[in-house]
């Protein structure tokens, strides 16, 4: 039977390592797969098979309904009227939104865009030990768990 575990990089594996090795389990049916990190390169707008969570008409969408509704209500005491005050306040408010996220967007690519699961850990055992094994696995902080027959 094979009990599969994802982790981080610290000292929670190497703990959980030793402590399988306490419990009966050689080093020999363990095994500890660290995986590459990809750097993934965030794009401006989302695709249809791939989102990364971040919407980028959000913000613009909130300004624009925040201005063009100011400048319907101030656009009755200024000289064009309500209608072309409250389109030109929608396109002000849509395009300070944009800038805005568009900053907030140039930010984010500085920051690095990793996924947590750095280690995969592997433990071959018998059908006895299962639970021992997946409870010594979660004591030390694995970010999930399986198992296959």
């Amino acid at each position: 039977m094979h009990v599969v575990a994802s982790f981080e990089h610290s000292n929670f594996l190497e703990l959980a390592i030793t402590d399988l090795a306490q419990k009966g389990i050689e080093e020999n049916r363990i095994c500890a797969i660290p995986l590459n990190k990809i750097a993934k390169e965030r794009r401006l707008f989302d695709t249809l098979h791939q989102a990364d969570g971040q919407s980028m008409f959000d913000l613009p969408t909130i300004l624009a309904t925040i201005f063009m509704t100011l400048g319907v209500m101030w656009g009755f005491m200024w000289k064009w009227g309500p209608i072309i005050w409250g389109l030109l306040s929608f396109i002000g408010g849509m395009s300070l939104g944009l800038v805005i996220k568009y900053v907030l967007y140039k930010k984010s690519l500085q920051k690095k865009f990793c996924y947590n699961t750095e280690v995969v850990l592997i433990i071959n055992c018998k059908p006895n030990e299962v639970e021992i094994v997946e409870t010594v696995l979660f004591n030390h902080l694995a970010i999930g768990i399986g198992r296959k027959n």
